[in-house]
């Protein structure tokens, strides 16, 4: 009975006991894990840390970690948008008289002239539809000239059939016969000027503007088209109201342009599909489009101005290789040595060395115009200021690699112009007027940045829609017209 009585008074011992050594096991695992392990956490550093330390920084420098890296990327993501769409798009690929012209203004202005020019070649009345349509008309009157033929053998046959005499039916089929000549006549004239037409657009206005459809022609174009705005926009400051009222763009005048734009794009490519493959929008369209619309507004108003009879100067030239020589030819003058005999001896221009340097009466533009003299606009800028006295020996004037020794002889205020002449200058009166003003004292105008232009991939309309290169142009088959 006692030994049975003491066994369940050991168990409750035990328990206790065990509930006692378990309260010191987890007392002593709280200790450890305060406690200092002796083992750093990073470059012999840490030693003093507890194991919950550790932890707790291993953990922060994780997080700080991530925290840093997602900072970078993102920083990286957004630094590489700004470049790429404020930065980059912001540097000057020309500048004007310290005005500096953005490549994003290039890369848009010569989108919008792809455009046009496809509208030119491939729109729905562009160079390629009217070729269309003059092939059709001449399918059209080949089809009449053979029905007149056959109506004409037939009319032969039946009066041929007809007894010998005048007789009503006779004179009714010669009327017949007579009127389907005239009709083949006015077919077989109609034919050979459609064929004509067909002819010089295949051969001629096809092909040459195919020509001048590339990267570097539409590239550089659009350098000088942009170069030309500023400096139309510094002269107008110095114009009159009227002048500029006559130059500057109307928002009709836009709004006219930027429909005509749509509205003659090729069928086979729609406005949202310009924009897309151009990656350009409706405001940058509009601003390319009114500098388009003031340079034809400029060239209307400046060819206004190109009339006959016109104020011409009279005036002779020596062209020189060195600035030796000019030199020297210059103080030979001074001396009184006679123009026209250093002109025939030494001048490299064969075209007026022979007569001594005459250049004979100039109108405004014609030295500079290429169906004129096609000379440099410096010389011209100085024959035509009205500062020039009669007899007047210019300076050396250094432009197009040589030098040139200018005299101002007379002048005739109302003196015809060559109809011809006056023409190609009317129609030239804007580029012509461009060169002179580049050619002004204290114009400043810095070439197109070339790696920017052509190296430039964002600048420009994929391949297959504005091409590297003009396409090859077949040579004729000997023999053939």
């Amino acid at each position: 009975m006692n030994t049975q009585t003491e066994r369940p008074l050991r168990r409750p011992a035990q328990r206790g006991k065990a509930a006692k050594n378990s309260k010191r096991y987890h007392k002593q695992t709280a200790h450890i894990e305060a406690r200092r392990d002796g083992k750093p956490l990073i470059f012999g550093w840490g030693k003093h840390l507890s194991h919950t330390e550790k932890v707790r920084i291993q953990r922060r420098a994780t997080w700080g970690l991530a925290i840093f890296i997602v900072f970078v990327l993102v920083a990286v993501i957004v630094g590489t948008w700004i470049n790429l769409n404020i930065i980059t798009p912001g540097l000057a690929i020309t500048t004007v008289n310290g005005h500096a012209i953005p490549q994003s203004e290039y890369r848009t202005m010569v989108a919008v002239k792809t455009q046009l020019e496809l509208n030119k070649l491939y729109g729905p009345h562009g160079l390629t539809a009217q070729l269309t349509d003059l092939q059709r008309q001449n399918a059209t009157v080949t089809q009449s000239i053979s029905d007149t033929n056959k109506q004409i053998s037939d009319l032969n046959s039946q009066i041929g059939k007809l007894p010998a005499g005048p007789s009503s039916k006779r004179t009714q089929l010669t009327k017949q016969l007579n009127d389907a000549k005239k009709k083949l006549a006015d077919l077989t004239k109609q034919q050979t000027n459609l064929q004509s037409q067909i002819a010089n657009l295949s051969n001629n206005t096809i092909p040459i503007e195919k020509t001048g459809f590339t990267q570097s022609q539409i590239g550089n174009d659009s350098v000088t088209w942009l170069q030309d705005d500023e400096l139309l926009r510094e002269w107008l400051t110095t114009q009159s109201a009227a002048v500029r009222a006559k130059i500057n763009p109307t928002a009709s005048q836009v709004n006219q342009a930027f429909n005509d734009l749509k509205r003659n794009m090729p069928t086979s490519n729609g406005y949202n599909t310009f924009l897309s493959q151009m990656g350009i929008g409706d405001d940058q369209i509009r601003a390319m489009l009114t500098i388009i619309v003031r340079r034809n507004n400029a060239q209307s108003y400046l060819q206004s101005l190109v009339k006959s009879p016109s104020y011409q100067v009279l005036a002779r030239q020596i062209v020189l290789q060195t600035q030796q020589k000019a030199n020297q030819v210059l103080q030979d003058l001074q001396k009184g040595l006679d123009f026209g005999k250093l002109a025939k001896q030494f001048s490299q221009d064969s075209n007026t060395a022979s007569k001594g340097g005459d250049l004979g009466y100039l109108t405004r533009y014609q030295y500079v115009d290429a169906s004129g003299l096609g000379g440099p606009a410096l010389v011209e800028n100085w024959l035509f200021d009205p500062a020039r006295k009669l007899n007047e020996i210019s300076k050396v004037l250094f432009a197009n690699g040589s030098y040139y020794i200018v005299q101002f002889l007379n002048v005739d205020p109302e003196r015809k112009v060559d109809p011809t002449l006056l023409k190609a200058l009317q129609s030239n009166a804007l580029d012509d007027w461009s060169k002179d003003q580049r050619a002004l004292p204290g114009q400043n105008i810095t070439p197109g940045n070339q790696d920017m232009m052509f190296n430039n991939t964002d600048n420009l309309p994929p391949n297959n829609i504005l091409p590297a290169a003009a396409p090859s142009i077949p040579t004729p088959a000997a023999g053939l017209p």
